[in-house]
């Protein structure tokens, strides 16, 4: 949930600096900004590491998952959001916001073989009907006569993200601040050499520069590294959902900080999507499954799936990390899709 409203607060402030910012150059300076951050924190942390606190670096095929984060999530996402951001209200961008749930969801289930029950699936349906109500209510911005390319971009940015999602949750046992370094500085630069090669930067000030350094680093440093721990603990459906308060967040910031008219269409809109959303948090399900031998180093503490043996230094700290082994073991009990739970249905 706090990862949703640190990037709510994106979707004003980033309004607010696209006047006469080129939007591959505001892209750039948010992921940037982001990398910097968390590629210090992990240095520092790295540093400070004990045997019980084990930095979680990014290995082998892992790479090209994290690379396909990069290209989808940090690079072509960003710039058709805020390409989308100039042909349509703050709020409407942020209500749209909500498909990125929709299709973090629907590849989840597609490609990870995670579950959604009914209830899942009427919160899916209620964001859905809340886009199209939003849609043709006529609550766009009048800055632009094709309300529908600013619409298309927002849901296209959302897809991107979605991907990125699905992707990022191969690697999320490692460190987030690394991942999150890794796809900042990574879709950072990529973003500002486009903007150099096409078009370059707009009109920058020391003022907006700074805003734009504190709007990646909160917005998109802090909300990523977030949002990666959850999908460690949650998986994607449950981070995906709970992240869709986001837009919710992210609607009620631009009426209230850019004063943004708001009609009765508006507000039926934002309460269906609000509805699909929690829909969509509290999906739950139970069934008897398998746990294969698996080997491998996390935070944990001692749950019913951490039964194994401990040297005093570990015990000393928890929560802990170090490399252990879990057994073969069939049982049932309510679970979401977490990193002990990404079996399929």
């Amino acid at each position: 949930m706090l990862a949703a409203l640190a990037f709510a607060a994106s979707v004003p402030a980033s309004k607010l600096l696209l006047v006469g910012v080129s939007p591959l150059a505001l892209s750039g300076a948010v992921y940037l900004s982001a990398g910097v951050l968390c590629g210090t924190l992990f240095l520092i942390a790295k540093r400070q590491a004990t045997a019980t606190r084990q930095t979680g670096a990014i290995r082998g095929s892992e790479w090209a998952w994290l690379a396909g984060a990069v290209v989808s999530g940090a690079v072509l996402a960003p710039v058709l959001l805020f390409v989308g951001l100039q042909r349509v209200s703050g709020h409407a961008a942020g209500l749209l916001l909500n498909f990125e749930a929709v299709f973090t969801v629907g590849l989840g289930v597609l490609f990870s073989g995670e579950h959604l029950g009914k209830r899942g699936w009427l919160g899916a349906l209620a964001i859905i009907v809340g886009a199209v109500l939003l849609s043709i209510s006529g609550e766009w911005s009048d800055a632009s006569s094709l309300p529908w390319t600013g619409s298309a971009l927002v849901v296209g940015a959302c897809a991107l993200w979605g991907l990125d999602n699905n992707l990022t949750q191969r690697v999320s046992l490692r460190d987030a601040r690394l991942i999150v370094a890794v796809k900042g500085l990574a879709g950072g630069a990529t973003s500002l050499l486009l903007a150099s090669a096409f078009g370059g930067f707009g009109h920058w000030s020391l003022l907006r520069l700074v805003a734009a350094v504190i709007v990646g680093a909160v917005s998109f440093g802090l909300s990523i590294v977030l949002f990666v721990r959850g999908l460690r603990h949650l998986g994607v459906l449950q981070t995906g959902t709970l992240f869709a308060l986001a837009p919710g967040f992210a609607a009620l910031l631009s009426w209230g900080f850019l004063h943004e008219a708001i009609g009765l269409w508006g507000v039926v809109a934002l309460g269906a999507m609000t509805a699909g959303a929690l829909l969509l948090a509290t999906d739950r399900h139970e069934h008897r499954h398998w746990h294969e031998a698996l080997e491998h180093a996390h935070d944990h503490e001692h749950d019913e799936h951490h039964q194994h043996e401990h040297t005093a230094e570990q015990l000393a700290q928890l929560p802990h990390s170090h490399l252990h082994r879990h057994e073969p073991l069939v049982h049932a009990h309510a679970h979401v899709h977490d990193v002990h739970h990404r079996h399929r249905h």
